[in-house]
């Protein structure tokens, strides 16, 4: 075997040879790093931005169906303040009693002639009663104390001849 002889020159040449190919190796994985880390901040600002667009559409539709709920409300409350006052119009009962009176005073006008002039001068009396009431003080009293009219009771009148 030879004599192989170590020198310090060398092992010199050998570690930095080493070393050259270590700081490459480095420089050349940093570079990778820095692009891994670029592509990830692009990314990153992507996915942002996404769901930025994600939350103000869901924004807009949870706007859109909050005031198309405000809508329906102000429907119902509407539709309900129509069917109150649809209540309170005359219902059958109401009308039945009216074709009770109008029968009773036809029937009174076939059966005392006099009743008419009568009727005339009552019912004239009674407007002017009214309209007293509705002007002046009388008005006044009655929307504080609010008197309420006697109810009438009236059962159906049938005459035994029809």
């Amino acid at each position: 075997m030879e004599n192989i002889s170590f020198s310090f020159s060398s092992l010199l040449i050998g570690f930095g040879v080493g070393l050259l190919v270590c700081i490459v190796v480095w420089i050349q994985a940093r570079i990778k790093i820095k692009s891994q880390i670029k592509s990830y901040v692009e990314e990153n600002e992507q996915l942002k931005s996404h769901l930025n667009t994600q939350m103000n559409i869901s924004a807009k539709g949870a706007e859109s169906v909050q005031s198309e709920l405000v809508n329906q409300r102000k429907t119902i409350d509407n539709l309900k303040s129509t069917i109150s006052a649809l209540k309170e119009k005359p219902g059958r009962d109401k009308l039945h009693v009216l074709y009770v009176y109008d029968k009773a005073i036809h029937i009174m006008f076939e059966k005392h002639p006099g009743f008419a002039t009568m009727w005339v001068g009552v019912l004239k009396e009674a407007e002017t009663e009214i309209e007293k009431a509705e002007t002046g003080f009388v008005p006044l009293i009655k929307k504080v104390f609010r008197p309420t009219p006697p109810r009438i009771s009236v059962k159906s009148i049938k005459p035994d001849d029809e």
